[in-house]
């Protein structure tokens, strides 16, 4: 067995890493990502490898395999991918790379391979079977269990952002409206709160953004006026909990995680968030549920995805 390279690719940023036989990550490294064309940030992409590997003194022979997760749709039977952010529409991305870095290359939702890496590395290593859920621009959940990625029909599974609600208003970017992802999300929390402004709310948050700076507020400005004492804005992280609450009750019933993560910009507020979740599920579960189940913030933060794209990709070499 040799070294595997993991990347967690975004529309910002590119976070890369490269691991031992033992799954011991020997050095990671953050870049801007480079969106102006397809070819171009593939280009990137082989670079970064080429530059782990030569910092680390490592040989390229000894390189196995790359993993890549990126925000976006795999299509399994034709390879080519879709993805949001990013410059890549139908791209034959890892039969591209694959050329470029001379080893198997395995390209994977982003999401998917966050969960994964927290599956084996993180929150839910001690555990056979976890769901995980991630609240960033948008949302998304993967589901691992005995150590298997389990992608469903189309390598769909997982997209429980976009259930839609009656009593959500908004349009998403998908094209339907309601969908939860439009209210749980880091960008749904910041919207929400700018609608309660917009009706009248009073309070720090408001002090801080007139209507001139309205379109500025982000979610982590909600947790900064909720820890400077913001009444409004712990409601909002509160009715989060609650809308999230709706998706992982009936989950929790279909699958019976030991332990649901949950990672991105909303879970970084904390116990303002994950305490109000917790007391909602655990009101509306089965005891036979409740007693065991555990709901927990990511552990390995921005490494979660290139801990879990490295391993898959080796993974799949050896099967």
């Amino acid at each position: 067995m040799g070294y595997r390279i993991g990347m967690d690719v975004g529309g910002t940023n590119i976070v890369a890493g490269i691991f031992d036989a033992d799954g011991k990550l020997l050095r990671r490294s953050k870049t801007r990502t480079v969106k102006s064309s397809s070819n171009e940030l593939l280009e990137q992409l082989a670079s970064l490898c080429k530059e782990l590997l030569t910092v680390e003194q490592i040989s390229e022979e000894l390189l196995i395999s790359v993993g890549i997760g990126l925000p976006g749709f795999i299509n399994k039977e034709t390879g080519l991918v879709t993805a949001a952010n990013l410059p890549f529409n139908d791209i034959p991305v890892a039969e591209r790379l694959n050329v470029l870095i001379g080893v198997p290359v395995t390209v994977e939702n982003d999401v998917k391979m966050i969960v994964y890496g927290e599956s084996l590395k993180g929150a839910g290593k001690a555990y056979s079977h976890v769901l995980g859920i991630t609240l960033g621009t948008g949302m998304s959940s993967a589901w691992v269990t005995n150590g298997s990625l389990h992608g469903g029909a189309g390598g769909l599974a997982g997209e429980i952002g976009h259930i839609a609600f009656a009593d959500i208003p908004y349009v998403c970017g998908c094209g339907m409206t309601g969908c939860l992802e439009t209210v749980v999300s880091a960008s749904g929390v910041a919207r929400q709160a700018r609608d309660g402004l917009a009706a009248g709310w009073v309070g720090l948050l408001a002090d801080r953004f007139p209507s001139e700076l309205r379109d500025e507020l982000t979610s982590k400005d909600v947790w900064q006026a909720y820890m400077d004492g913001d009444a409004f804005a712990g409601q909002v992280f509160q009715r989060t909990a609650s809308w999230l609450s709706r998706v992982i009750i009936p989950s929790v019933a279909l699958l019976s995680p030991d332990v649901i993560i949950v990672g991105g910009g909303v879970a970084a507020a904390g116990d303002v968030f994950f305490e109000p979740l917790r007391a909602y599920v655990s009101e509306n579960l089965h005891p036979l549920y409740r007693e065991r189940l555990l709901i927990v913030p990511t552990l390995l933060g921005e490494d979660s995805g290139i801990y879990g794209s490295a391993e898959y990709a080796a993974r799949q070499r050896i099967a």
